[in-house]
């Protein structure tokens, strides 16, 4: 039988073995000493990022089921805030729906995840309408108006009826989706954010 290639000798196997460990090691220690000048590209989030992350007052809720109150249940967790204008017509109730699927989609990320629905301080929310689409939605109105006047502030001082924003569980509004965004645009930075991030565990 005649031999079609070498083996490599044990030694220059373990050399091989040995540099391709050490070799990755070598660079990531080169690119943090800054030998080599290496910067990450930007970041993947598909939202507006608001930075800095703007904190929100909780304490003017006012819950339209006193069961289901957003200033227990919102702390130590990601929160969905959905500003739902006065007429919430067919637009609206696609948006909402949306966020239900957004929801379902986390799968077991879902006890990490709230969604709050949030009306102005003198409309009156339509509960019954909203829980039709999906009962875990946490309703309330913005008795005093801070939260709201801090929503309109991240869209640029405009209604932020319609738009979404993303509260992370120390209670600051990190993210912005404007009215008319792609919900899978939601959908995809949350899992990431659920994937990766502890804040929740803190």
């Amino acid at each position: 039988m005649s031999q079609t290639g070498k083996r490599l000798s044990p030694r220059v196997s373990l050399v091989v073995i040995a540099a391709l460990f050490l070799l990755p090691l070598a660079a990531a220690w080169l690119m943090y000493s800054g030998v080599i000048d290496f910067e990450p590209g930007d970041t993947r989030n598909l939202g507006e990022l608001v930075e800095p992350p703007v904190p929100v007052d909780l304490d003017g809720l006012v819950p339209a089921d006193p069961a289901r109150d957003p200033t227990t249940e919102l702390p130590r967790h990601w929160a969905i805030v959905h500003v739902v204008p006065a007429d919430c017509g067919p637009d609206c109730e696609a948006t909402v729906t949306a966020l239900r699927q957004v929801y379902v989609a986390a799968g077991r990320n879902q006890s990490r995840l709230r969604i709050l629905l949030l009306d102005g301080p003198t409309d009156a929310i339509d509960a019954a309408r909203l829980e039709a689409i999906h009962p875990g939605f946490l309703l309330a109105s913005d008795g005093d108006g801070r939260m709201l006047d801090a929503l309109a502030a991240i869209a640029g001082n405009v209604d932020p009826a319609k738009h979404t924003y993303l509260l992370d569980p120390l209670g600051n509004i990190m993210m912005l989706y404007r009215a008319g965004y792609d919900p899978n645009d939601l959908k995809k930075d949350l899992k990431r954010l659920l994937t990766w991030s502890k804040l929740d565990e803190q």
